[in-house]
């Protein structure tokens, strides 16, 4: 795993670089994404640009990262119509000005063009209409888990996505074959970002007398909550602690995995305690590195378990995860 060197540059033309596609869904495994995303930019010496839906809470938890250079962040471009109207009828608008002085634009999104995610082929495509006007002189670059649709209608949305695509940087081989296959040729395997936000080889195990298990669910995995359930009753009779760690913390129930933790909490008949990321992500990091097992539904606990070299119980509630389990797999066995 060392071997992935953090030098390792990713490859964006020209200097002032949007990234597009943040929702600050207060999502541990988004904002990891964008956080190296920008260091690797910022490493480069690009100026970076960033288009959020909550800017403030991401202004927020960016600041512990005191090693990041000056961002510029803008406030996401509406989609719908109530929203669309909100904006212009705002202050926001003036941004405008700054959308169209970038050079490059990357749009991400974890698994960004799927089927499984209704809309997502016209929703990205959404995203570039502040710069449809100059878009002959704009970079774009995909970045991510890409499915080819079967549908007619997001055959064509993605069509004309892919017309205005300089270069997509996919997180899984299989993306990159299928593309390759379908009739987009500029398009390779890149390692998930997160995996560059952290210095995980720094972080070293405490010794605790305890065994720990950190446990994960949403409403994606809602399919495997009995499955779950009998894991929670397997690891509190052989007298592990159990920590819950609501991955996403937003308002909705999709994206709200304290629901869950009641839902848990009142079939086992028991409390957890919560373990956050989003105050310090030190904290959260060495608190993972000291669990003895972390069993999750969620991509990027995995994935911050498997950077760690913990053991991990995933249940794939979606094609992403069964991909990223095995690039994990694969780049530990080389």
């Amino acid at each position: 795993m060392e071997r992935m060197e953090l030098e390792k540059t990713l490859p964006i033309e020209w200097n002032k670089v949007l990234i597009m596609g943040n929702w600050s869904y207060r999502n541990m495994g988004d904002e990891l994404i964008l956080l190296w995303t920008i260091r690797l930019l910022q490493k480069q010496w690009k100026e970076v640009v960033v288009s959020a839906y909550d800017v403030n809470w991401l202004k927020s938890f960016f600041s512990q990262f005191t090693d990041l250079k000056p961002i510029t962040y803008l406030h996401e471009f509406p989609k719908w119509v109530r929203s669309f109207c909100r904006y212009f009828f705002s202050k926001i608008k003036r941004e405008l000005r700054i959308y169209k002085s970038v050079d490059s634009v990357i749009i991400w999104w974890g698994e960004i063009l799927t089927e499984e995610s209704p809309n997502s082929y016209w929703y990205w495509l959404a995203w570039l209409i502040p710069l449809w006007s100059k878009l002959d002189k704009v970079n774009v670059y995909l970045m991510w888990g890409i499915q080819i649709p079967e549908k007619k209608w997001n055959t064509k949305l993605f069509d004309l996505l892919l017309s205005k695509v300089k270069y997509i940087y996919a997180r899984d081989n299989e993306s990159v074959e299928a593309l390759h296959e379908y009739w987009f040729k500029n398009a390779e395997f890149f390692v998930d970002t997160s995996w560059f936000a952290y210095s995980w080889s720094w972080i070293k195990r405490e010794v605790e007398h305890s065994k720990v298990a950190l446990i994960n669910l949403n409403k994606n995995g809602e399919k495997f909550f009995d499955d779950l359930v009998l894991q929670c009753e397997s690891l509190l009779s052989n007298w592990y602690t159990i920590k819950y760690v609501p991955v996403s913390k937003w308002s909705n129930k999709v994206y709200n995995d304290l629901y869950y933790k009641e839902v848990l909490e009142k079939k086992l008949l028991t409390k957890f305690e919560v373990l956050d990321w989003e105050e310090s992500f030190a904290n959260f990091a060495q608190n993972v590195k000291n669990a003895d097992i972390v069993v999750t539904a969620r991509l990027h606990l995995f994935l911050v378990a498997s950077f760690l070299g913990v053991e991990t119980k995933v249940y794939p509630y979606q094609m992403k995860i069964l991909k990223m389990k095995k690039i994990i797999q694969d780049f530990f066995e080389e």
